[in-house]
């Protein structure tokens, strides 16, 4: 019988493994799936053709939210260069997100927070936004109004859904009860409950968007926890929309104090970021599931040019999100472009491709 020589015996190990790899499929496809997450950017460029578009798309961004823009409530965010989603579409800005297969949200902030504050009467804190007067259904028929023109040409703009920022930034006046002091989400506890005005203006909010943008989806960020700020978002859950919370409480990661003292520079109560999602839904029962849950992450702080946290803590957080399928959006607090990212203070040990890496690890973008 006939022997095979070198040249033999190579042709059957390639037609041996060839045969195992059409059985078996690709070393890739023998790898165990990598978790992975969305990755959304709290703002986003606006200028005409979005010229960081390609930038996001290369460390791992899969979604934009938009802002400054002409919206249905209320806004102080740079007032006089809030954007329309005509203008956004006819500058390119929209076409370059999605040449590049980013995703983008419409992004109202502060809401309601400047409302409240903008429509306070002289009776004060007698009448407020949450009250059933006549001269507040006015307020809150100007909003619906509002999105039942705006929110049309958003959705047919190709936008992914609505974001709104629920933090009182004015308001707040330093008691949290609000019995003193009342402000957004304090003082009127009369209000709460099904019966009371933040479920029920929510709800008029979320009919009003739904009956524009069936099941628009809605993502609201803050998420403290106030018994107040859950009624508001149960009732525009409620409205029809499909509603994701977007929390706060996940900045940190590591240990308290390593980087920092304050509360976002290590675990909430020593909460990984899966448990903190998972505790966030029983502040607000009405979500079911961590898949409607968005984590947010504050690694950098990119105001102030320091890490919040090591690169190896934002990497279990993001690892930890991905394993149960909870997506993430990043909190910037100051200028996200490629140059601050050079003018970071990282810390001995840790560098720009540290953290970086950690987004082209386990970012859908990839």
């Amino acid at each position: 019988m006939k022997r095979f020589g070198v040249g033999g015996k190579l042709i059957c190990a390639t037609i041996a493994l060839c045969g195992l790899l059409c059985r078996y499929g690709t070393a890739e496809e023998l790898a165990p799936a990598r978790p992975s997450v969305e990755v959304h950017l709290y703002g986003g460029d606006t200028r005409p053709g979005a010229p960081r578009a390609q930038w996001y798309r290369t460390i791992g961004i899969t979604d934009v939210w938009i802002f400054p823009i002409k919206g249905a409530f209320r806004q102080d965010s740079r007032p006089d260069d809030q954007q329309s989603a005509h203008k956004l579409k006819a500058e390119g800005t929209l076409g370059a997100y999605r040449t590049n297969r980013i995703r983008y949200w419409w992004f109202e902030r502060p809401v309601p927070d400047f409302l409240y504050v903008k429509s306070k009467r002289a009776d004060f804190p007698k009448t407020h936004l949450w009250d059933d007067t006549p001269e507040t259904d006015v307020v809150w028929n100007a909003v619906t109004d509002k999105i039942t023109e705006i929110y049309p040409t958003v959705r047919a703009a190709g936008f992914s859904g609505l974001v709104y920022d629920n933090e009182a930034y004015y308001s707040y006046q330093g008691d949290v009860t609000g019995n003193d002091r009342p402000w957004l989400w304090g003082g009127h506890q009369d209000q709460y409950g099904k019966e009371g005005n933040y479920y029920k203006r929510g709800r008029q909010v979320g009919e009003a968007i739904s009956a524009v943008w069936p099941r628009a989806k809605v993502i609201m960020i803050y998420c403290y926890g106030y018994e107040a700020e859950r009624w508001w978002y149960q009732g525009i859950k409620d409205g029809g929309v499909e509603f994701f919370l977007g929390v706060e409480h996940t900045y940190g990661a590591g240990p308290l104090r390593e980087l920092g003292s304050r509360w976002y520079h290590g675990w909430w109560q020593n909460r990984p970021t899966v448990a903190t999602c998972e505790w966030k839904r029983t502040q607000f029962p009405f979500i079911s599931d961590n898949q409607h849950v968005i984590a947010g992450l504050f690694p950098i702080d990119f105001g102030s040019r320091q890490p919040c946290h090591r690169a190896r803590y934002f990497r279990e957080q993001v690892e930890d999100a991905a394993s149960a399928g909870i997506p993430i959006w990043l909190w910037p607090q100051g200028d996200f472009t490629a140059e601050r990212w050079q003018e970071i203070e990282y810390v001995p040990g840790d560098s720009i491709q540290d953290y970086l890496q950690v987004l082209r690890d386990f970012s859908q973008a990839f």
